[in-house]
């Protein structure tokens, strides 16, 4: 079994069992987890301490290594670009200057 709140495991014989009016069972684990769901209303996603804390904080990580290597993509490809366009223009030049001097 694990706790409600912060999702770390509770020994048998340890722990408190909660049943809401409603019919909702919580376990917990420590009185610390206990305050913080049902008396301070927390919710277990934004306490740093909780494993739902942690495993969306990794999600919002890969996310963001995503974007950023999506984005060094398109920045490398906007630069061979460049790169291109910069040859073709030497090279027409080049070969403007050629006929130029073939005419003469």
């Amino acid at each position: 079994m694990e706790c409600s709140f912060c999702g770390a495991e509770i020994p048998k014989g340890t722990g408190k069992m909660f049943v809401t009016k409603r019919g909702v069972v919580y376990y917990f684990c420590s009185g610390k987890c206990e305050k913080n769901m049902l008396k301070l209303k927390r919710n277990p996603r934004k306490v740093k301490w909780t494993a739902a804390y942690r495993k969306e904080k990794e999600a919002r990580l890969k996310l963001i290594e995503k974007d950023k290597a999506k984005v060094k993509e398109e920045e490398k490809k906007e630069k061979v670009k460049e790169a291109k366009e910069e040859r073709e223009k030497k090279d027409k030049k080049g070969k403007e200057e050629s006929k130029k001097t073939e005419k003469k």
